[in-house]
């Protein structure tokens, strides 16, 4: 090789690299932002089924709703609190577990649990390259729900 392929390797180098590693970050922040989305998935999963394992023969069905409610908004409580506190301290729990009727009169426990301003306040800083925009796009908000018909 003489001396001017390898400054053509060089500038190869200098030219892809930038790309490589925003590639890499930008990997590493959407595997943290959708394990954050997954660990949040598991809790109200795991609310809503600990919610229906209730002992029915114990209730009157009049007081069956609000011992479902009621458990499956413990559960989620005490899921909550083991997630890391990072995240834990910027969900909104409010309304956490609560019936909803559909048709046919069928009862249904819904249990979300929601990051409101992940944009803004993500787990991971954002690369901000002020006219290009904020690197990677992020969604506004994370989201999760899980429900059950009793």
């Amino acid at each position: 090789m003489n001396r001017k392929e390898f400054g053509a390797v060089a500038l190869e180098f200098l030219m892809l690299f930038p790309f490589v590693i925003a590639m890499l970050y930008g990997a590493a922040v959407y595997g943290l932002t959708f394990f954050t989305q997954y660990r949040m998935q598991a809790a109200v999963d795991t609310a809503v089924s600990t919610a229906l394992y209730v002992d029915r023969s114990d209730i009157q069905a009049s007081s069956l709703e609000v011992a479902v409610t009621q458990r499956g908004n413990t559960a989620l409580a005490g899921l909550v609190a083991q997630l890391p506190e990072n995240l834990r301290d910027k969900l909104n729990t409010n309304s956490a577990c609560g019936l909803e009727s559909i048709a046919g009169g069928v009862q249904v426990l819904n249990c979300s649990l929601v990051y409101p301003n992940y944009e803004t306040n993500p787990i991971v800083p954002v690369l901000s390259f002020g006219v290009l925009g904020d690197f990677p796009p992020l969604p506004a908000s994370l989201r999760v729900e899980a429900r059950a018909a009793f």
